[in-house]
């Protein structure tokens, strides 16, 4: 079956399945029945996308907010019974009140009295398997900081977008106060095999109701059979409905809905009756997990330097550096919570286009283009969060922020010229791993290139319907079939070896080179790749890979280190401190690939082995690929691979990077299963 008649099959599927889905979410078989119907009024925020992030949250405070709140006002002065309340972030509303004049801040204020201005519990969209639990809770206490100032109770929140979260943000959400969280999945995104609202349980036994629709928003019927809810949103960064815009949806609504009391609400309203209506909600128990966590590899350095505070935040709150309550650790939070906020600068597809300037040689040559340069500077922004957040502490935390990160960055190679033998290494520089019967390969690193084929086949089984067309250029790669760039995997392989010791461990430094291959150029690789084994005499193994001064590249490319136990039994993803079972991932989540907070648990036939790492987030299992998009669950015997880059995804994510930068990871076997 040629690749062109199976995306025509997989698309026919899948606009089969979204009639079957709209017709079960749309409510209309029970319009006849609605009596009451909440309209939410929203805007979907990108920090960044449409400008550089620093505009675009100018635009909101110098514009949009003054424009919703004047809308607001408008209608009251009709004296209709149509009113207008704009749903936000609290993350906007906060910095309108810390930077606006006094009498612009004490308009919004009135507005916020009057109902007209709402925020929802989250400080914007994130994804959150690139979160802590630790940075996760702190944010959400922005929301709890302006409920006590306005005498509010925030029991709702949104994420717009994103696809899908961990299972680990139920316990947080819920111990904020949160009883309601509604998703709006991208519409060109494969939605999450959940019921349409349902109670989304964690392992802990907290719950909260989740709302889950194949679009920013739309209208749905409740399980009451009397209430419906209409999500209204303008496009990402649009500003506030119009008038005009507010007037033809109550027009609409009050055609769909005849019979019912249709009125401006807000989603912790709508959170207050579903209450009422859990008994009749279906339990979800599973992970969903984020389809688009593969950007998150595109910015090593960042995300490194990013992981860092995390573990130093989490270290301050346990030794009592910081109170997590305080408005230092809410500031610094939300602050640092801009790296996994869900926008990494402008929208390529938009600013940087120059589909022709992929290849090597034309691409480098163009750099210096505006368009190029533009780009770099909104993926800077992005990283600054890093610096603006460790600003926000006190000076002595500060220091020691500052010094955690200072060597990331900085790779010291080791200068070898020779080649020991090492028992417990292969030709690719893999150590074998043997304890009580358990044995691992680890430490093969691996090159991955993609071709137009590839995406057309990602596209196929990721892209919705009317989407699902090649070349998608928010999730394809267009034009790429007009260049060099070919579908290829290498292998590196150990040039030379030195095995010594350290103390009383015993150490393994190797340098490694990838093969000549006549689909990959060789400039685009690396100049060189070590990799150290230091074996503590408890058995356990700590991990350095590093690649030094690899170059920036256009082509799609991705970069691996494999993990390869035998007679696996299940493998655990840590997030958010919880455990995920890979094979417990609802069918439309992310059953391939994970963000984790700090480890993997791999558990075997003859005991558990645990592999920490510090630096990379994103790890896939089963097949080594990040363009992997199923809904199979993966084969656990293929491995455990932490992809250290990729460029794969070319609409809001890092293009290209260039640099030195080293990963640590560390490896445990325990006898028993953790």
């Amino acid at each position: 079956m040629n690749l062109r008649l199976l995306t025509y099959i997989i698309k026919m599927k899948n606009i089969f399945l979204s009639i079957i889905l709209v017709i079960c979410t749309s409510g209309l078989l029970a319009q006849d029945k609605v009596e009451r119907v909440h309209v939410i009024f929203k805007t979907h925020l990108d920090i960044g996308y449409t400008d550089l992030a620093s505009k675009v949250e100018q635009r909101y405070i110098n514009e949009f907010i003054p424009k919703a709140i004047a809308v607001a006002e408008q209608l009251y002065a009709e004296s209709g019974k149509e009113q207008y309340v704009w749903t936000t972030g609290a993350w906007l509303v906060s910095a309108y009140l810390a930077q606006a004049s006094p009498e612009a801040a004490k308009k919004l204020e009135e507005a916020i009295r009057r109902g007209d201005i709402v925020w929802n519990g989250v400080p914007y969209t994130v994804e959150s398997e690139a979160m802590t639990k630790d940075l996760f809770e702190t944010n959400l206490r922005l929301s709890q900081r302006l409920d006590r100032r306005f005498g509010i109770k925030t029991i709702a929140a949104k994420m717009t977008d994103v696809p899908g979260h961990t299972r680990g943000i139920i316990s947080p959400l819920s111990d904020a106060g949160i009883r309601f969280l509604h998703i709006g999945v991208n519409n060109q995104s494969a939605v999450p095999g959940v019921p349409p609202v349902c109670i989304w349980r964690n392992i802990d036994n907290k719950e909260i109701i989740l709302m889950c629709q194949n679009d920013y928003g739309n209208d749905m019927t409740l399980p009451d059979g009397k209430t419906a809810v209409s999500v209204n949103f303008t496009g990402d960064n649009h500003g506030p409905h119009t008038l005009e815009q507010v007037k033809a949806i109550y027009a609409n609504l009050r055609k769909k809905y005849p019979d019912a009391e249709i009125f401006a609400s807000t989603l912790n309203a709508v959170a207050a009756d579903m209450s009422s209506m859990t008994s009749l909600l279906p339990v979800v128990t599973s992970e969903i997990g984020d389809t688009w966590i593969y950007g998150y590899a595109s910015s090593p350095l960042m995300m490194a330097q990013f992981r860092t505070l995390l573990r130093l935040y989490t270290n301050w709150i346990k030794t009592g550096k910081i109170n997590p309550e305080s408005d230092v650790a809410v500031d610094f939070a939300v602050r640092l919570g801009m790296v996994p906020e869900h926008t990494w600068g402008l929208d390529v597809t938009a600013f940087l286009r120059n589909w022709d300037k992929t290849d090597v040689d034309i691409f480098n040559a163009s750099r210096n283009l505006p368009e190029f340069r533009i780009m770099e500077e909104s993926w800077k922004e992005k990283a600054d969060n890093i610096h603006k957040a460790i600003a926000l502490l006190p000076e002595s935390l500060q220091a020691e922020a500052k010094a955690a990160i200072s060597n990331i960055g900085t790779v010291n190679v080791p200068k070898i010229t020779r080649h020991d033998k090492a028992k417990e290494l292969d030709k690719n520089g893999a150590l074998t791993l043997e304890r009580n019967s358990m044995k691992m390969v680890a430490g093969e690193i691996a090159y991955q290139t993609f071709s137009a084929k590839d995406y057309a086949a990602f596209e196929g089984t990721y892209c919705r319907d009317q989407f699902a067309i090649y070349p998608n250029q928010w999730f394809g790669n267009p034009g790429l079939e007009k260049t060099k760039a070919q579908s290829a995997s290498l292998t590196a392989q150990a040039d030379y070896v030195a095995v010594g010791k350290q103390g009383k461990d015993k150490k393994i430094d190797c340098l490694l080179s990838f093969p000549a291959h006549p689909a990959i150029d060789k400039r685009v690789l690396p100049q060189q790749i070590s990799t150290q084994y230091m074996i503590k005499r408890d058995g356990a193994v700590e991990m350095t890979v590093s690649l030094i001064d690899k170059p920036a590249n256009r082509l799609p490319e991705a970069y691996w280190v494999s993990f390869l136990p035998s007679q696996v039994v299940s493998v655990f993803a840590e997030k958010m401190g919880y455990k995920v079972n890979v094979l417990d991932v609802v069918e439309g989540g992310n059953r391939q690939m994970h963000g984790i907070d700090n480890y993997v648990d791999v558990v075997t036939s003859k005991g558990t082995i645990r592999i920490t790492s510090l630096d990379a987030p994103l790890v896939v299992i089963g097949e080594r690929n990040a363009l992997n998009y199923s809904t199979s669950l993966p084969d656990l015997s293929k491995g455990i691979h932490f992809c250290l880059f990729n460029n794969l995804w070319g609409t809001n994510f890092t293009m290209w990077w260039e640099g030195s930068i080293s990963y640590r990871f560390k490896i445990e076997m325990f006898n028993f299963i953790k």
